[in-house]
């Protein structure tokens, strides 16, 4: 990996691979298990059944911070690995910091995965988990966040949500999201061979989440394939500048600017796809805190509209 220069406190990580044989997605899902998020000092965490798509229950965590009164704002928050894999404590640890700092209450769940239950069943869970999110929220904002495969969930649910007439979002918050089925950027391209996730990788994701399908509401997978982005809200995005998935964060920003949406962009330089897994780094550190200050001001956009 010597021809990334990439950064020294994500040198660990660089290592990894996401395992690019769908035999041993069962056996990495066993080990990374949902059940491991506990509450500790910093926040509460409660568990729940929640409704699914086609009458199925799924397992969600509902994340506060310990020690706070009144009313917050919710996150619903979906985690990524590729549509196959279920949360790690990586996606542990942002929800946890997100009720914490924010501070708000996130709302965590394990929707179910390719290649068992391919798309639509993913996405439709995830709107399901909004719709309840919702319902939990009561008055308070509402901001939808994911990373990777979460960040193409929570654009699906957007979308969903708009189409369906349900309550938008107050802001939405993606970390190098997954958009485009059709791996036609430079990025993708260029990417062949990065650390963690590249476009060999991205490609299984594509076949184990839709293989030959062709939905009709193709934009609910692959959400930069939307007609149109109108009524969405003030977005965030960050990607790693070591990334396949690069470019498609950027083509999304400039979709929503273009359309009108407040969109705020940043890639992270020297990193590599998965940099949120380097949780004790200045780095992450940097990234959660210029979050944080976005989405506080994303918030008190929401409460004087």
């Amino acid at each position: 990996m010597s021809k990334y220069n990439i950064d020294p406190e994500l040198a660990g990580i660089a290592k990894l691979k996401m395992p690019d044989s769908p035999a041993l997605l069962p056996l990495m899902n066993k080990i990374i298990g949902f059940s491991k998020c506990r509450s500790d000092d910093t926040v509460v965490v409660t568990r729940h059944k929640t409704p699914g798509y086609g009458g199925a229950s799924l397992d969600t965590l509902m994340i506060e911070p310990a020690h706070h009164t009144g009313q917050l704002p919710c996150m619903v928050l979906y985690h990524g690995g590729g549509f196959v894999l279920k949360a790690s404590f990586a996606h542990h640890n942002m929800a946890k910091l997100y009720a914490a700092k924010l501070p708000c209450r996130v709302i965590y769940t394990d929707y179910r995965l390719a290649p068992e239950h391919p798309f639509p069943v993913p996405a439709e869970d995830c709107y399901c988990t909004y719709e309840w999110a919702l319902e939990q929220a009561g008055s308070a904002p509402v901001i939808v966040a994911g990373d990777s495969a979460g960040g193409a969930l929570a654009l699906a649910v957007t979308l969903m949500a708009r189409d369906r007439g349900l309550r938008m979002p107050d802001a939405e918050l993606l970390v190098y999201p997954v958009t485009d089925r059709r791996m036609t950027t430079d990025s993708m391209q260029k990417y062949v061979d990065a650390p963690v996730f590249d476009a060999k990788l991205t490609k299984m994701m594509w076949d184990a989440y839709l293989g030959q399908r062709q939905p009709e509401r193709i934009e609910y997978a692959s959400p930069l394939e939307a007609a149109s982005f109108a009524r969405f809200p003030p977005t965030y995005i960050e990607v790693a500048q070591f990334d396949a998935l690069r470019d498609e964060g950027v083509l999304l920003c400039q979709k929503l600017r273009e359309q009108g949406i407040p969109a705020e962009y940043h890639e992270v330089k020297g990193a590599c796809h998965g940099f949120e897994t380097a949780t004790k780094s200045d780095l992450l550190k940097t990234c959660v805190e210029r979050r944080l200050d976005w989405l506080r001001s994303a918030l008190d956009d929401a409460d004087n509209r």
